[in-house]
């Protein structure tokens, strides 16, 4: 039998993270993209933890 991990493998990106008020960079829960009034894109979404609200600024990717 193969054991399968609960990590992303390392091509792969475990999803947006953020840092919570609990101290730990975490997988934000339930994301959705948002656009600030700005018009840059963000994440929105909770800590799978505690609960807190969480959000999270997009990167342009690395190659643009």
């Amino acid at each position: 039998m193969v054991e399968r991990s609960s990590r992303p493998s390392e091509g792969q990106a475990p999803g947006p993270q953020a840092w919570c008020v609990c101290g730990e960079k975490v997988t934000i829960a339930d994301a959705r993209e948002v656009i600030l009034p700005n018009g840059r894109p963000g994440w929105e979404g909770y800590c799978p933890q505690c609960g807190g609200p969480l959000f999270a600024a997009r990167r342009k990717p690395a190659g643009s």
